[in-house]
Formats: structure tokens, C-alpha cells, sequence
């Protein structure tokens, strides 16, 4: 049980981060997000249920493109700029970085509001204003009202389970 991060905990660390890059324009952003990360890399994440219209191993581009749209890519890879970030999870997930880039792109023109009041330090995109598939449309609205640190997690746990298939 030592290993489970509760989310009060990421939740605190998750806001001195945004914090501290408010205050100094991005400066210091690198060191606490890197001991944040050192520490849930080395944690093994619970199991997290989603509900059945949603296929985590399917939806895996469409879930990782709404993260990316909504909190970029600072939590995940924050010693990589966004284009070398790209780059990294569509290697991890076996697939273009354009394919990747446009999923999150129509994400973008739905979360500029959301992203505007959660991350006001980060700079939204237009996007794309188009519909959203089906299936695009469910996670988005799976998503749209979870807390940073439960998208977080779901990120997470993709991308460990990608690293842990292409390593």
C-alpha cells in the first residue's frame, strides 16, 4: 500500500508546479514536475476502471490527443519540448506524429475554455472546429469533468504499458 500516490498529494504537487510557473514564467517549472515524475515512475498505478464504451487499448491515441490537448505535455515529459514530446508518444504508441498532432487538434478548438481556466499559463491552440467522432465525442465527455490528477493516471498507465511493449 506504500506505493499507492493519493491524489491529495499529486493534486498539491500538480498545483506548485503550476504555481511556480505562474511566478517565473516557466523557469523553475523542470525540477519539481522531474521529481514528480521520478516519484510516480517508480510507483506501481492501480488498475483504474473505464467504463465499457470507452476501450482503453483502442481509445489510447483519442484518450492520450485529449490529455494533450488539455494540459500539454509538461507533466508527462517535461524535458521535452512539445515537438520532441510528440515525437516520443507516437514512437510509444507505433504511429505518425502527424496522426497524433491532428487527433489532438480537434480537441483543441473544444478545450480552449477548459484549458483557459485550469492552465492559464499555457497557451491554447485553435485546433481544428470540426465534430468530433463518435468515439472521440464519449471520451471527451468521460474526461470533461475528471480532475487533472485522474487524467493524469490514465496517462500514465498507457504509457507505462506502451514503454513496457516496445522496450
Amino acid at each position: 500500500m506504500e506505493d499507492i500516490l493519493y491524489p491529495e498529494e499529486l493534486s498539491k504537487k500538480l498545483q506548485n508546479i503550476q504555481n511556480i510557473a505562474i511566478e517565473n514564467k516557466y523557469s523553475k517549472i523542470l525540477a519539481p514536475v522531474s521529481e514528480l515524475m521520478n516519484y510516480l515512475k517508480n510507483i506501481n498505478l492501480p488498475n483504474k476502471t473505464i467504463p465499457s464504451e470507452i476501450d482503453f487499448k483502442k481509445d489510447k491515441i483519442q484518450i492520450l490527443a485529449y490529455y494533450l490537448s488539455r494540459f500539454d505535455h509538461y507533466d508527462i515529459f517535461p524535458n521535452l519540448n512539445q515537438n520532441e514530446a510528440l515525437e516520443k508518444i507516437s514512437t510509444m504508441l507505433n504511429i505518425k506524429k502527424t496522426t497524433l498532432r491532428l487527433a489532438r487538434d480537434y480537441f483543441d478548438s473544444k478545450i480552449t475554455k477548459i484549458k483557459l481556466k485550469e492552465s492559464p499559463y499555457l497557451k491554447p491552440r485553435k485546433g481544428i472546429d470540426m465534430p468530433l467522432s463518435k468515439q472521440a465525442e464519449k471520451i471527451y465527455n468521460y474526461y470533461l469533468h475528471k480532475k487533472r490528477i485522474e487524467i493524469t493516471k490514465d496517462i500514465l498507465m498507457i504509457l507505462k504499458e506502451c514503454n513496457a511493449t516496445t522496450d
